[in-house]
């Protein structure tokens, strides 16, 4: 499935093999039936009993939008495309090149100052390169495009000619409430759907149109789609699926008993949403007891992860985030977690803001224990590890405050004389309480002395002497 190997993807034990298998096997199904490309999926389905296996044969399914029944298998033999796209045809107007397409007018999302129509959610592809929407046909450079809703145009400034010319049609590849469906070896491409959706998963868990309980998505490839990549909830599997170049996210979860192990998730946010709102390699908000494991979280344009409001029970081990614009991992206004044995490299490389945009940050939430992580600042900007306290209310299991956050035996590395590991708390009188820095080991490639903080910026020798903060922790080769 041209998934590219991640250097995290090791052999992963006998157990947890036998674990993976027996999660990974395929529900009983009551018949089968072979679909080929040009064939109608959704009417297949609707004439099918529940419990049907698909066997999609290798090729394009273009524009299908398909809602399963309970138990149905989707699998594809060969290289199989589900592409939300039209192709367009164009034809010579002046200087431009012109043509005709029904545009949804539907938007949603906040955008980055530079790309102020990222959240219209149909997006043009030219030989599958994402092209930047302009505010108007004037003055078109290559790489961009214009609608014009009056007379449902598309204007591009180069010659078409021997390229393909797509635009994002569909909604949704596969939605819906059915429950224990399974989805596997199909790349899902160029669909329409809205910021904060997913291309596989539609709305999301508890909307009408939400995924239902117990979704198994293996071997897959979601790219070049409009919001989310993949939308998961309660019971979802997401397995050894390459998530990479999509408008908004790569991948979204909601809900209880989640597994996310073994994908690659980047380049995405393409599109240049917000990424202090929703954009980069995922978000997850409200889940329970969820498993992010042997991921390979790289090079999105936003948080490698962020987790934002009411998450508890939060796992995320042996994983590697490298290069993620904003930051590595987020644990934000939310509760329980272990951050354990994951790799950080180069994250936040362009920026330092406060003690924020670590390469892991625990931000007002409780109960949080980091371990055995190996860390490694930029030169150029970002934080090791941090925690962060302000006045941020209370949520569904307590207050958001930084409390009980216990960071021990990681190697923090910084290559640069910037950057900061430790506690910041912008609370009158401090809020933040019972949290421990201890066994950690820090490497000061370039030097710099002030490469701790608690309560303010300081020096090893400080940081030692403030309670029993780092008493076993060794610094500085």
């Amino acid at each position: 499935m041209n998934l590219v190997t991640s250097p995290n993807r090791t052999s992963l034990g006998i157990a947890v093999l036998a674990t993976l298998a027996a999660v990974c096997s395929l529900p009983a199904y009551a018949g089968t039936v072979t679909l080929n490309p040009g064939a109608n999926v959704q009417a297949a389905v609707n004439a099918a009993p529940a419990g049907t296996r698909f066997n999609l044969t290798a090729g394009t399914y273009r524009m299908q939008s398909v809602k399963p029944k309970a138990n149905d298998v989707f699998a594809g033999q060969g290289v199989v495309v589900f592409n939300g796209s039209q192709v367009l045809s164009f034809k010579t107007s002046g200087t431009q090149y012109v043509a005709t397409a029904k545009f949804d007018n539907f938007h949603h999302g906040n955008c980055q100052t530079a790309y102020p129509l990222c959240n219209w959610d149909q997006d043009l592809f030219i030989d599958n390169v994402f092209q930047t929407k302009a505010t108007s046909a004037a003055g078109l450079k290559a790489g961009s495009w214009f609608y014009d809703y009056a007379t449902n145009t598309v204007y591009i400034p180069t010659n078409p000619a021997g390229h393909t010319v797509e635009i994002g049609m569909s909604t949704y590849a596969f939605y819906g409430s059915a429950s224990t469906v399974t989805i596997a070896n199909i790349i899902v491409e160029k669909y329409a759907n809205p910021g904060q959706t997913g291309a596989i998963g539609g709305d999301g868990p508890g909307w009408a149109n939400g995924l239902g309980y117990g979704w198994l998505i293996e071997n897959c490839e979601s790219r070049f789609n409009h919001g989310a990549g993949v939308y998961v909830g309660s019971g979802d599997k997401l397995y050894k699926t390459y998530v990479h170049h999509n408008g908004q996210q790569g991948v979204k979860a909601t809900g209880t008993n989640i597994n996310i192990i073994d994908n690659e998730i980047s380049w995405n946010n393409v599109a240049g949403f917000d990424s202090d709102i929703e954009g980069g390699g995922g978000k997850i908000m409200g889940t329970t007891n969820l498993m992010f494991q042997l991921n390979y979280v790289h090079d999105n344009l936003g948080e490698g992860l962020w987790a934002d409001t009411d998450n508890i029970y939060t796992t995320y081990a042996d994983n590697t985030f490298a290069n993620n614009q904003n930051g590595g991992l987020m644990h934000e206004i939310s509760y329980n977690a272990v951050i354990r044995d994951n790799t950080f490299l180069g994250n936040s490389p362009h920026q330092l803001i406060w003690v924020e945009n670590g390469q892991i940050l625990v931000q007002n939430s409780s109960n949080v224990e980091v371990y055995n992580n190996n860390v490694q600042v930029p030169a150029t900007g970002g934080n090791g590890i941090t925690v962060v306290n302000q006045k941020r209310g209370s949520g569904k299991y307590g207050s958001y405050t930084a409390t009980n956050v216990n960071v021990h035996n990681n190697t923090i590395t910084y290559l640069g004389t910037t950057g900061w590991s430790g506690l910041g708390d912008d609370t009158t009188p401090y809020a933040s309480y019972n949290n421990s820095f201890n066994n950690n080991r820090y490497i000061l490639k370039a030097g710099g002395n002030v490469h701790w903080f608690w309560y303010r910026d300081m020096t090893w020798s400080m940081m030692t002497q403030i309670g029993k903060q780092e008493a076993k922790g060794t610094c500085c080769k």
